[in-house]
This record gives structure tokens, sequence and C-alpha cells, in this order.
């Protein structure tokens, strides 16, 4: 494996502390849990920079990196919801994990066809890690902060749900006009 890949494993290897920690419910437990999803948000940027930087760009990191995003999203953001018990929040989280089922489904399904996913990652998409993270970073502190946090945070999940919906389109509408299956 190279660094590259050993700094997007780091990514999987915090969920479990980031879901133990919120679970303790307690502000100082939340902000060690922010502190590793900061961490583990900002090796999603690190780790690519590594790998062009040290030429090991790999399809094997390429789908570690996609693998360490989806879990580290889907996981966390089904644990906060369990904990929230909040409709509001269940939505847009509900939304947010069918769009990375059906992107995943379509990219294998693409690559069985066509022998490789050639459709590269837009600026939307990007956008929308990036909201997400910023989402699940308030869904995480918020429980201890008051209302007007919470409103904040439900906006964002919000907000991230729908940049999910619009990446999605965006990315079912470049397989259909580059993909010839």
């Amino acid at each position: 494996m190279t660094l590259a890949s050993y700094i997007t494993s780091l990514r999987i290897l915090f969920i479990l502390p980031i879901i133990y920690l919120t679970s303790l419910e307690d502000f100082e437990s939340n902000l060690l849990a922010l502190l590793l999803f900061i961490i583990a948000g900002l090796t999603d940027y690190l780790d690519g920079y590594v790998a062009r930087k040290t030429k090991s760009e790999s399809s094997l990191g390429a789908l570690l990196d996609l693998l360490a995003d989806k879990l580290l999203v889907c996981i966390t953001l089904v644990w906060l919801m369990t904990l929230n018990n909040d409709l509001g929040f269940t939505i847009p989280t509900l939304i947010i994990l069918g769009r990375e089922l059906i992107i995943s489904s379509v990219r294998q399904y693409i690559v069985e066809k066509a022998g490789s996913n050639n459709i590269k990652v837009s600026l939307i998409a990007k956008s929308k890690t990036t909201i997400q993270f910023i989402a699940i970073s308030f869904l995480i502190i918020s429980p201890n902060l008051g209302v007007f946090i919470y409103y904040i945070t439900f906006s964002l999940l919000w907000i991230a749900a729908y940049i999910s919906v619009i990446s999605l389109y965006d990315y079912l509408q470049s397989w259909k006009e580059n993909i010839n299956l």
C-alpha cells in the first residue's frame, strides 16, 4: 500500500471512535468526535494530494478513497440519525444514503459493461462531499449547543441532501452522454 492509501485508511479507522464518542452525548466527547471527524474529512483531500505528488495514483487507491468516503458519511449519518430521532433529520439522511447507493450501483454497472468508469468527479460532487462533511460536523456538536445551532444543523443537512440529489442528476447525465452501453 502507498502512503496515500494509509491516509485514506485513517478515514475508515476513525469511524468507530467517532460513533463511540458521540454515543456518550456529553460536550467534551462530542467535541473530540468532531475533531476526529474533521481530521477524517481532511484526509479526503490529503490522500489525493499525496497520491498526485508522489505519482502513486492507482485504481485500488481510488476505490479505497471512494469506499472510505461512503463509509465515513453513511455510517456516521445513520448513527447520528438514530441519536437525534427526528424525522427532520431522518428524511435528508435517507436522501443522502439513497444517492450514495444509486451512484455506487451505477458505477459498478459502468465498470462491468465498459470495463472502466471514465466519468470524472465533478465540481458539484466535490462540493456535495464538502457540504456533507460540514453538515455532519454540525450534527456531531449540535446536541450541546442549543436551539440556534440545531436550526443551522437542520438547514445544512437539508442543503446537503438537496446538493446530493443535484450531483446524482449530474452524474447520471454525464453517464448518459459519455457512455454508450
